[in-house]
């Protein structure tokens, strides 16, 4: 199991986030990949389980390669502050963030809070974290065939999205399908997103079963399978694990959207 923080850091109610990066995290637990893992939280072996060693076991091994060295800090609560983020040990005033990376020493540092937080959740959290940190480490040929991908679906009208974040990110290309290629725009950024959703649910599909979300707000199936069989192709899932559960079997593609 993994360990606390050393007493000197337990002792102060908040740390600045670059100084907690840096402090002493003894014993070590060792995750998938030989990513770290260390906790400033005592956790039962089913919460460390849930939170981030059965999601890391499900990155597939070439994402966890463009990632390279990783330390995973789970940690009580991470507070916004004018002065940079806090690493808190009680429930601080104001907003917190779900989840924290920064990259230093030569290596990311991913730092997720969970207290007041459900176990799968944080887990969740922890591979959106993971498609974030693989996006800017994506080669131009991968994101063209992403970019490819969603243009098709613009071009068959496709509303839904894969969450909330996408939808939003949709809508203005949506009302301006003119603006798709022309510098950092409206496409751009709702290409970005979406990856990075789509990215992450592919890994939280590998990691157990999922239930896909219907409605008109949703992507349809047939988007959704052919988004998902792409990512296989590009980043294979680890031995062992299925791309598709029996509620995205290949006859789905068949049913109208």
């Amino acid at each position: 199991m993994p360990g606390n923080d050393s007493p000197t850091t337990r002792e102060r109610e908040s740390v600045p986030l670059p100084d907690y990066i840096r402090g002493a995290f003894i014993p070590l637990s060792r995750l998938s990949h030989d990513w770290e893992m260390h906790s400033a939280v005592l956790l039962s072996p089913a919460e460390e389980r849930t939170m981030v060693r059965e999601p890391a076991q499900a990155v597939p091994a070439p994402v966890a390669q463009r990632l390279g060295k990783l330390r995973v800090l789970v940690v009580p609560y991470v507070s916004c502050s004018a002065s940079g983020d806090l690493v808190c040990f009680s429930k601080p005033r104001g907003e917190t963030h779900s989840s924290v990376r920064l990259e230093a020493d030569e290596r990311i540092h991913l730092i997720l809070p969970c207290r007041e937080l459900d176990a799968h959740d944080t887990g969740f959290e922890f591979l959106a974290s993971i498609a974030e940190l693989l996006h800017p480490r994506l080669e131009a040929p991968e994101l063209e065939r992403y970019s490819q991908l969603v243009e098709e679906e613009l071009r068959a009208g496709v509303q839904g999205e894969i969450d909330e974040d996408a939808v939003a990110a949709k809508q203005p290309v949506l009302k301006n399908r003119t603006s798709h290629r022309r510098g950092r725009s409206p496409f751009d950024r709702y290409r970005d997103v979406s990856f990075v959703s789509t990215m992450a649910e592919y890994m939280h599909g590998l990691w157990h079963d999922v239930q896909i979300r219907v409605g008109p707000e949703h992507l349809p199936l047939p988007q959704l399978r052919r988004r998902i069989t792409l990512l296989a192709e590009m980043f294979p899932p680890n031995a062992g694990y299925n791309v598709f559960a029996d509620d995205l079997a290949p006859e789905d593609d068949e049913q109208p959207s």
